[in-house]
């Protein structure tokens, strides 16, 4: 398996790292690192004489800065193959995902509390995008354990089978065990009730949920995972999960039908207290 880790240095990015750590040998995983530099930005020319100078000087910052992130690199994996490359974050990372034909992107995620921290967790989310490979996003608050107890949310649909094929493989290597979720949305009550329900319509209900629970029993038997169905809206079922179970890791899939990662993936992103696996 090759894991790449685009590294910013942040908080956010080690604990990625550290999630990537367990996971190198038990998966005889090859590791490569990449750290990326925004160009450096044409200034106004305001004579020959500055232009010169300031070019110099900016040149000279950014070998500094190179140079620095070198060093970081190695001091975060020395066994590890490091790349520096100077351009735009997203496309580079999207190109060595494609060259080095890599088989999990793992990545920082910023929160969404402020403008900043939405701007710099849009890469992540648009990675999770375009990326035709499975991305592993952790948040700079999130609790990083031993993984022993992954939660696979199902929607009982290919994009969540894959994913739950992507957690057995890991699983099988790290020795974790399987919790396979599937959320039905619970019936929106009125503020006020006017009548009782229909008992037909309650009888349908109740079949409803039979069938789910036959389906989520047959996907899960192959994979030797535990089924869990629950009538909760799916980011409040997967975030209570998560708490309940002590769950250590969420995977979750994105479907490869639309190039827009959904509200549920990406609000489990903002809430969810583990790092999360998401699939294409």
């Amino acid at each position: 398996m090759k894991i790449l880790h685009p590294t910013d240095f942040s908080e956010a990015s080690m604990k990625a790292l550290e999630v990537v750590r367990q996971l190198k040998q038990p998966l005889a995983a090859k590791l490569i690192l990449l750290h990326t530099l925004e160009p450096t930005p044409r200034m106004p020319i305001y004579g020959d004489y500055w232009t010169e100078r300031l070019g110099e000087v900016i040149e000279q910052a950014q070998k500094d800065a190179l140079e620095q992130a070198r060093k970081h690199l190695r001091t975060l994996d020395p066994e590890a193959e490091h790349h520096l490359e100077i351009g735009h974050p997203l496309k580079v990372i999207l190109d060595y995902a494609k060259k080095k034909n890599v088989d999990l992107i793992a990545m920082g995620t910023h929160g969404a509390d402020t403008l900043l921290e939405r701007v710099l967790g849009s890469i992540t989310e648009r990675v999770i995008e375009l990326s035709h490979k499975p991305v592993l996003a952790a948040r700079a608050g999130v609790e990083v354990r031993p993984l022993k107890h992954f939660l696979v949310s199902t929607a009982l649909a290919d994009p969540s089978r894959r994913a739950l094929e992507f957690a057995k493989k890991i699983a099988d290597a790290v020795g974790a065990r399987i919790t396979l979720l599937h959320a039905v949305e619970p019936i929106a009550e009125p503020p006020i009730p006017i009548h009782m329900p229909d008992p037909r319509y309650i009888e349908e209900r109740q079949e409803l949920i039979e069938q789910l629970a036959k389906q989520l029993d047959e996907l899960a038997a192959p994979y030797g995972a535990r089924p869990m169905l629950k009538e909760a809206k799916p980011v409040d079922a997967i975030c209570k999960t998560v708490a309940e179970e002590d769950v250590d890791a969420v995977f979750i899939g994105k479907s490869r039908q639309s190039r827009f990662m959904g509200s549920v993936t990406r609000e489990v992103l903002e809430r969810a207290q583990v790092p999360v696996f998401i699939h294409p």
